[in-house]
């Protein structure tokens, strides 16, 4: 028997959605993921082969269709991923640690928050340095316009208009709703240059995390 073998309906929704990944496979697709690629830029750390058979139980229970979009079943778990941020958030037992810093997750995030809309009219190129990490996965750059945004790994060679540069922990925290942008300004090792003006706009470029204290009606983070 390869589910926990009880009635219970709580035992039986983990039967099909208890596996490691599972939800967060959920939460890609509510967050817009179309593709096996766009997940696995949500989940850099998911090996493909294990993706390949989440998305297949999840199909045979109908939650996601024959492509990489969420059924009627899989579109009402949205409250239940809300709910548990929520708890995460409001909760000491899932408190952030430096093991969850995660720079490809954390860009990838921030590519799918642009608000297009307070875009300039022209593209902007953002160049992002995790100070505390290797090149490899410490350097990104954001071509952002109102037509499209695309994360770049590696210098494409199109001029920068602002960098970011700052320690992995100190942008999560911005990002994650802990910290406003004057406060991530003053954290150690945290720098913004380039166009006077881009810089003095370029937070108001994201939509910011979904999952932020403030979004979920949460006074008293637990981190």
């Amino acid at each position: 028997m390869s589910g926990y073998g009880q009635f219970c309906a709580v035992a039986r929704a983990l039967d099909v959605l208890g596996e490691r990944w599972t939800l967060l496979i959920v939460r890609e697709l509510l967050l817009g993921a179309a593709t096996f690629t766009d997940i696995c830029h949500g989940l850099p750390r998911i090996p493909r082969a294990t993706l390949s058979a989440r998305l297949r139980t999840l199909r045979a229970a109908g939650i996601v269709d024959d492509g990489y979009r969420l059924t009627e079943a899989g579109t009402a778990l949205a409250p239940v991923v809300r709910e548990l941020a929520r708890w995460a958030v409001a909760t000491d037992s899932a408190a952030l640690t430096d093991d969850h810093l995660d720079t490809a997750a954390l860009t990838w995030d921030m590519r799918r928050r642009v608000d297009v809309g307070a875009l300039p009219e022209r593209t902007v190129v953002l160049a992002i340095e995790f100070t505390d990490r290797m090149p490899s996965d410490g350097n990104y750059w954001l071509h952002l316009s109102r037509a499209s945004v695309n994360l770049c790994r590696q210098d494409t060679g199109a001029p920068v208009d602002v960098w970011l540069t700052a320690p992995t922990a100190a942008v999560t925290g911005w990002w994650l709703g802990d910290l406003s942008w004057e406060q991530l300004l003053r954290q150690p090792g945290v720098r913004v240059h380039g166009d006077r003006a881009l810089r003095h706009r370029m937070h108001h470029w994201f939509k910011r995390y979904l999952f932020t204290p403030e979004a979920l009606g949460v006074t008293d983070p637990g981190r």
